[in-house]
């Protein structure tokens, strides 16, 4: 009964992902207007915006418009669940750390993805999860305690230090400000080890899907995500 609890929590918070996925690139305010479609601006009823069950009951399209709904609508919703469930059977009520560190990092990885943008107030949000997060990993020594700060900083320093020189070498930006925070994110919250190979995922998942796909011009966090949830997955086996 507890995990339908966990779950429950989680798909109200990953419902509340899809506002800021929407409004904060927008520049609108997070509470008002009330939840409207995106298509035509009618105010949703109460019963469309039930978590996951109004998205099947509507059939996927809005009430008034008969516009689809975007898919990762469900999807933040749905990964919102299993990021509540994941994060409590690993680390009991101290997994809302997890939580939110997994929800954050989807909701920018969202954004980059559709607005290729990343928001300024939403990656430090996650950097300091992050951190957070490599605290609860291990707390038992004074080291410990700094590490997280000091994985952070050195992979947000590389990751400055290739902006800077392979952006020199082809004389355009190559990387943005907002990816060297992700950097900082991977490594406070994974180690500075675990950090690169989720990069290293990361960069061979982009190049595979470029080549295939002949789209040079790709958002990078969606797959620093893919690579951050890998080995979160990976190091709680």
């Amino acid at each position: 009964m507890e995990f339908l609890f966990v779950f429950v929590f989680g798909i109200i918070f990953g419902s509340f992902a899809n506002v800021l996925i929407y409004r904060i690139p927008n520049n609108l305010n997070l509470y008002l207007p009330f939840s409207f479609c995106p298509q035509c601006k009618k105010a949703l009823l109460w019963r469309d915006k039930i978590p996951l069950i109004s998205y099947l009951f509507l059939n996927k399209k809005c009430r008034y418009c008969q516009n689809k709904i975007p898919l990762w609508y469900f999807l933040s919703e749905c990964l919102g669940g299993f990021f509540a469930v994941f994060s409590f059977y690993h680390y009991g009520i101290g997994g809302i750390i997890c939580f939110f560190l997994c929800l954050l990092f989807y909701t920018l990885c969202v954004i980059d993805w559709y607005f290729l943008e990343i928001p300024d107030i939403l990656s430090f949000l996650t950097l300091g999860f992050g951190i957070c997060y490599g605290f609860y990993q291990d707390f038992n020594t004074f080291y410990s305690l700094t590490n997280p700060f000091l994985n952070a900083f050195c992979l947000m320093g590389i990751a400055s230090f290739l902006r800077l020189f392979i952006g020199g070498i082809y004389n355009k930006e190559v990387m943005g400000e907002g990816d060297i925070i992700i950097f900082g994110i991977l490594g406070g919250s994974l180690g500075i080890f675990y950090a690169f190979v989720a990069i290293f995922i990361a960069a061979i998942t982009t190049l595979c899907i470029m080549l295939i796909t002949k789209t040079y011009k790709m958002p990078f966090v969606p797959f620093l995500f893919v690579g951050f949830l890998s080995l979160l997955i990976i190091k709680t086996l």
